[in-house]
């Protein structure tokens, strides 16, 4: 039975982790055209759920979404209902398919059909192979599971728990709950409770109150997800845990009118009363009925989250999440939003410090969040793996943006102490730039814009600094300055020369991220980037 189960959870893993890498692109492309209110957001994470047979997979896609800025926490919301629903096409699947046909006979060619793909294809078609393998192992597991029940089944005292009393109810309820956190899986857990009841070991009131208690254990992974996440992370999972639980409250109050119901629909789809069947009816209405209550209270219940849950911490790194990671396309956006924010506090920095001419207390803080943030972001693309060769291309050219972060934050920190006095003709200009890429940072498409202004701008000063550099050493064999003079002037211009360089490039990369996004397919470096690096 266990082995069953465990063959069951390899199968789902795989399943949705071919099914994420195959439709990572079109799951976003999905949720930015059809997330809009909190119907089609609903009807988004319900498809979503069908689609990678996870509601887990759709939660943390969703944490991801949310982090990145594609999707409100009001529209979050609708997902993560939607998410509820969707995860009960197992149910349906299992109950019309699972026992109606020899699950050996149709589960074994899928496996090595699967398992082929997988050892002989093509990089890009090795997640195909998985999708199949899981597939195939799904069934194998709920064959081997069905073996094992009717094996066990006169050795559990399934009727120590009746459904008949409050407490057997709570008990039965608790032990769904137990069940989905050990296997971590809520889909798994569904898994062995149709089968003990097809086998006839409980009987469907008993089954019903685990689903009940499964419903809620499957918020334990979105929580354990949350634990030192961001507070997109912990707000996501609250939501989960809520809707989840006054769901389950709800419906164990009024168990007697969702059987009476889930008996009517049942029949009405059988013609007869299918036990199995009954299961995923019950447990579809179980969360259609609590999507129903909520969607009206959706914004006030949005802000009373938002209440519970305050932003803290470096709000330069509010949307850096760890679970986010395992969701490459996702996790290169929140990146790329996170080194946009640090490039618009470094532009303010820049413009402060050259308005001042020195360093103060406030510019010393606002660099340390600067570099907080830049280690933060270093740790966190770090634990991405891209795998398609788009995302791969984006991927390292926000490490290259990062770079050049980090060595204008150090150039910054290296600072002559008359560096503005001595070059103040040349820190003028800079600070003129500056102020024009303050006003239109914040547009996305004008990245492309600000790195060309920032080219030409680089280029003139790599100019000046060589035609400077030689003059000031004339002056100095001539006797007009002193070397000591000389040399520091030549310090300046260099120093200059290096923040302008950096934060060109830091700008030049994220305008390629942007353009690569937008176009929607792999673009080769233009030529005048190529030369640079």
């Amino acid at each position: 039975m266990l082995g069953g189960i465990g063959l069951f959870l390899l199968g789902m893993t795989m399943l949705t982790n071919g099914l994420k890498e195959l439709a990572g692109d079109a799951l976003k492309k999905w949720l930015n055209r059809f997330t809009g209110g909190t119907i089609s957001s609903v009807l988004s994470g319900t498809f979503m759920t069908m689609l990678v047979q996870s509601s887990t997979a759709t939660t943390l896609i969703t944490i991801g979404f949310v982090s990145a800025g594609l999707l409100t926490f009001v529209q979050s919301i609708g997902v993560i209902i939607g998410a509820n629903i969707g995860s009960t096409s197992t149910g349906w699947i299992i109950s019309l398919i699972g026992f109606k046909i020899n699950m050996q006979t149709m589960s074994l060619p899928f496996i090595a059909l699967g398992v082929f793909v997988q050892l002989l294809a093509p990089r890009d078609y090795k997640a195909i192979g998985g999708l199949v393998t899981g597939f195939g192992l799904l069934f194998l597991g709920i064959d081997v599971l069905q073996g094992g029940m009717a094996a066990v089944q006169d050795k559990i005292p399934f009727d120590a728990f009746s459904a008949n009393s409050i407490s057997g109810k709570l008990i039965l309820i608790v032990l769904g709950l137990i069940m989905t956190v050990i296997m971590q899986a809520s889909s798994a857990a569904i898994a062995a409770t149709l089968t003990a009841l097809y086998a006839g070991a409980i009987d469907f009131e008993q089954a019903a109150y685990l689903v009940i208690g499964q419903n809620i254990g499957t918020t334990a992974t979105a929580l354990f997800a949350a634990i030192g996440a961001s507070t997109a992370a912990k707000r996501t999972a609250v939501t989960h845990v809520m809707f989840n639980v006054v769901t389950a409250v709800l419906v164990t109050f009024g168990a007697r009118f969702m059987f009476a119901l889930t008996e009517f629909v049942t029949k009405s789809i059988n013609g007869s009363f299918d036990e199995t069947l009954g299961i995923a009816v019950f447990h579809t209405l179980f969360s259609v009925i609590g999507a129903i209550l909520f969607v009206p209270f959706v914004r006030p219940f949005a802000k009373a989250i938002e209440k519970m849950i305050p932003e803290k911490g470096n709000y330069l790194t509010r949307n850096l999440d760890s679970s986010v990671a395992k969701l490459p396309g996702v996790a290169v956006e929140v990146s790329f939003n996170t080194l946009q924010d640090i490039t618009k506090e470094m532009t303010t920095v820049l413009v402060s410090l050259i308005q001042g001419k020195k360093r103060t207390a406030e510019t010393d803080s606002r660099l340390a969040q600067i570099d907080e943030a830049i280690e933060k972001t270093r740790l966190f693309m770090d634990a991405i793996q891209s795998s398609s060769q788009k995302e791969r291309y984006k991927h390292i050219a926000l490490l290259h943006a990062l770079d050049h972060l980090y060595r204008l934050s150090k150039a910054i920190r290296e600072q002559h102490p008359n560096a503005f006095q001595l070059q103040e003709t040349l820190t003028q200009k800079w600070l003129e730039v500056l102020e024009k890429v303050l006003l239109i940072i914040d547009e996305d498409e004008r990245l492309p814009e600000i790195a060309t202004l920032l080219e030409v701008t680089s280029s003139e000063m790599a100019a000046v600094r060589r035609d400077k550099r030689n003059a000031y050493f004339e002056h100095t064999v001539e006797n007009v300055v002193e070397l000591e003079t000389a040399v520091s002037n030549v310090e300046t211009l260099l120093w200059i020369d290096r923040l302008v360089y950096h934060y060109w490039r830091t700008t030049a990369r994220l305008a390629e991220y942007q353009t690569v996004t937008k176009k929607g397919r792999h673009i080769e470096t233009e030529k005048n980037k190529v030369t640079v690096e």
